[in-house]
């Protein structure tokens, strides 16, 4: 990873499972959440594992366990990671400011009307 990731997101890259790629495949509009998201998650769960980080049809896609066990099921967990996925979908991908979801190129992104602009040059 590059030095110019924030030390909140190398934070959940250190927490991304053997085996999956160490990389977090978002805007950087989406930090913050994403960095909220894992602090909340750190406390319910302190042991919780990355497996992907992603964009998904303009939102946030967050797959992770609350433990290395598979068959471990937390709620309060999933329903963190559904509410920071939905956040995701009013927020700018490139600069967290107020968005909407737009198809550019046959690609599905949440834009401010500057970035979606941009994209469409």
């Amino acid at each position: 990873m590059t030095e110019d990731v924030p030390e909140s997101i190398r934070r959940i890259i250190s927490r991304i499972d053997p085996g999956w790629p160490e990389v977090i495949e978002v805007g950087q509009g989406w930090y913050p959440i994403l960095a909220r998201l894992n602090e909340h998650l750190s406390e319910m769960a302190p042991g919780y594992v990355v497996h992907q980080v992603k964009s998904k049809f303009g939102s946030l896609s967050f797959h992770a366990q609350s433990s290395q066990d598979p068959l471990n099921y937390h709620e309060e967990f999933l329903d963190a990671i559904r509410a920071a996925e939905w956040e995701s979908t009013e927020a700018c991908e490139d600069c967290g400011e107020p968005a909407q979801t737009y198809v550019i190129r046959l690609w599905v992104w949440t834009l401010c009307e500057r970035h979606a602009a941009d994209k469409r040059a």
